[in-house]
């Protein structure tokens, strides 16, 4: 079981290891194609767009292929397409680029998301924090790596053409140590039924998919809109650009990872309640920072606050009365995952109207949505394993 946790593990950080690397250059990239705030938007809408697209059929699909198969596929797949935003020459092949790597990263979410509850439910304890404390610490590694690139003054072509392949091979072997599906029957329907490829999302589950989405909106922001916050309202240098975000994941990461501790000793409702509220005066602060230290200051409460909603929320999705794990997984993702991608974009069509501080700040409301609706995840420690 060591073997599977460490698979499990890696395969989270190797995810958002691809993610962080984007990060840092998003700035570069915007001025590169010469792109408004707005029109940097439309081509960030473009990565919300494809995950849609990818979790109408993820649920099946990794069904089809199996947890272990569908992990050693979608995640390479993932690291390869993303090679493609470093080659765009203009705003449409930007959005193609992003569309494209939106349906890749739909399908590995659901995947590994729904192998780390088999595991966690293999152990008998809490594992679904502790696995996102580790796409925290990928994200922050690959935002550091990427500060280190553009540090450096090396083109963006060339920073994806060598980390991204070797992110593709790493994630096939960690992906290839995860334990084999288990062998089942179902009873449901006969062999020779074809299941459909996409399901709606059952009713049981639609109040806590709209549970988590404040706190992943502004998740989401802090990707995509920290590091020009920095640049073009604070003016930071390139490695500070970098280490912003950094410094969210590792904050983040650090609740993550003693997340299923807090939730066992406090209880999901308290735990929830409490990061919202957190998230919700973070992200305000970031959004009016002055200077820089405050900044640092807003996105660490901000980092601790988004930690551990969403883990929950996918522990508890896994095990709402449904048609199987992952039908329920690939619906809340659909949902909270889609507006961990969707918000940015939104973020650019406010900031041309009225300034990026102020958009940013809009968030804050949005945040405090989680603290309203945590009740969603009452109950679910119950029925945990002890």
């Amino acid at each position: 079981m060591r073997s599977s946790l460490i698979a499990i593990f890696g395969v989270f950080f190797v995810e958002s290891l691809v993610l962080g690397n984007w990060i840092p250059r998003i700035p570069e990239v915007k001025a590169a194609l010469g792109l408004s705030d707005s029109m940097l938007g439309i081509c960030l809408l473009a990565m919300p767009l494809g995950s849609f697209v990818g979790l109408l059929v993820a649920g099946r699909a990794v069904e089809r292929l199996g947890l272990r198969d569908a992990c050693r596929v979608t995640l390479p797949l993932w690291a390869l397409l993303f090679v493609l935003p470093a080659l765009a020459r203009s705003a449409p092949a930007l959005a193609l680029a992003l569309f494209l790597g939106g349906v890749s990263i739909a399908l590995v979410e659901v995947a590994m998301n729904t192998e780390a509850d088999v595991i966690e439910s293999a152990l008998g304890r809490r594992l679904m924090s502790r696995c996102h404390g580790f796409w925290s610490l990928g994200s922050m590694a690959g935002a550091i790596l990427g500060s280190l690139f553009a540090h450096a003054g090396v083109a963006l072509v060339t920073h994806f053409a060598i980390v991204l392949p070797l992110c593709a091979l790493a994630g096939y072997v960690l992906a290839s140590r995860l334990p084999p599906d288990p062998v089942s029957t179902p009873a449901s329907a006969p062999p020779d039924v074809a299941t459909p490829l996409f399901r709606l999302p059952v009713p049981a589950i639609v109040a806590l998919c709209a549970m988590p989405l404040g706190i992943m909106v502004v998740e989401g922001a802090f990707i995509d809109w920290s590091a020009v916050f920095m640049r073009s309202v604070l003016d930071a240098s390139p490695l500070v650009i970098g280490s912003a975000y950094a410094f969210f994941a590792v904050i983040m990461a650090g609740v993550r990872l003693s997340g299923d501790r807090l939730a066992d000793r406090f209880g999901d409702l308290a735990v929830v309640r409490a990061s919202g509220a957190a998230a919700t005066v973070g992200v305000a602060l970031f959004a009016l920072a002055p200077n820089v230290p405050i900044a640092y200051a807003g996105a660490a409460l901000s980092g601790a606050g988004v930690a551990i909603v969403y883990p929950l929320a996918v522990s508890a999705a896994a095990r709402r009365p449904g048609r199987s794990s992952a039908d329920n997984v690939a619906a809340l993702t659909m949902i909270s995952f889609s507006a961990f991608l969707l918000g940015p974009p939104l973020i650019g069509f406010l900031s041309d109207a009225i300034g990026l501080r102020m958009a940013l700040l809009v968030l804050a409301p949005l945040a405090f949505t989680t603290v309203l609706l945590a009740g969603e995840v009452r109950g679910r420690a119950s029925s945990r394993p002890a």
